[in-house]
């Protein structure tokens, strides 16, 4: 059930040309589809903040980095609900085209050009968030768009997790967040999160994207920090032989157990430039 309501919406937020609720109205969030004018925007609102300080530092995020690999944001207010109470909002760039895991769902597992121009996009964006101190701590298929349905055009959204290198924490680590499955072996132990946390993440889409199931699932039952998990991400990612060596290659080392072993995002992109041709 919304917070909000449609209603609520166009009457402090609008007038909207049009407003439909997308994706999953999750614990901490629900989505809004709008026209304003003639362009259409996502509107965030926040139900509830599981860390203190995490939708502020969403929107900061968001407001200092510039990016074609990065969702953009307009604008951010808080909305009163029918029962007296305030949630704040963020309004932002609507991004056409769907997640990378309905992409895969709809179409299948992308070709090896259209998977290397998928790597090289999403190398930029976490180029370019690094660039501005920040770690998003939290990629997943369901946070990277496709703009336009196109492999090589990814946008990474939903910076609730990020970590501002250059502001003080608000975690106290130990702290356990982020989707468990793409978390890296530093962030299962609890610890800080890096920019090499976000690479392990997306050595783990990769591994999806190559194979079309996710690479450590489904399989024996396992938790996130038990030591058959463990185990299974010391064991690395299968690539299936299909694949070009490159991609192998690339995917082993962004995927190293220990974070001092994988490459940052540049290093990463290097990697591609000069291997995968």
């Amino acid at each position: 059930m919304p917070v909000v309501t449609e209603a609520e919406l166009q009457t402090q937020l609008g007038p909207f040309a049009s407003i439909q609720a997308i994706g999953p109205q999750s614990g901490s969030g629900e989505c809004w589809r709008v026209t304003r004018g003639t362009e259409e925007r996502v509107i965030k609102v926040i139900k509830q903040e599981p860390e203190p300080g995490r939708f502020e530092r969403e929107l900061r995020a968001l407001r200092t980095v510039s990016s074609a690999r990065v969702m953009k944001v307009y604008g951010d207010g808080a909305v009163t609900a029918a029962s007296g109470q305030n949630y704040p909002y963020l309004e932002g760039e609507y991004i056409p085209g769907g997640n990378v895991g309905e992409n895969l769902q709809s179409k299948g597992p992308p070709s090896d050009d259209e998977l290397r121009a998928f790597l090289v996009g999403a190398l930029e964006g976490l180029i370019d968030l690094a660039g501005h101190g920040v770690t998003h701590r939290d990629l997943k298929p369901e946070n990277m768009v496709l703009r336009g349905s196109v492999w090589g055009d990814p946008v990474i959204i939903d910076l609730g997790l990020v970590r501002l290198g250059s502001a003080s924490s608000f975690t106290v680590y130990p702290w356990f967040a982020g989707t468990w499955p793409y978390m890296a072996p530093e962030q299962l132990r609890q610890e800080r999160a890096t920019q090499r946390s976000d690479v392990w993440a997306l050595s783990v889409i990769a591994g999806l994207l190559a194979a079309g199931s996710h690479p450590f699932l489904p399989g024996p039952p396992v938790f996130p920090g038990d030591a058959a998990w463990d185990a299974l991400l010391r064991g690395g990612i299968t690539v299936p032989g299909s694949r070009p060596a490159a991609l192998r290659d690339w995917i082993a080392a962004t995927s190293q157990y220990r974070a001092y072993k994988r490459p940052d995002a540049r290093a990463a992109l290097d990697l591609i430039n000069n291997t995968w041709k």
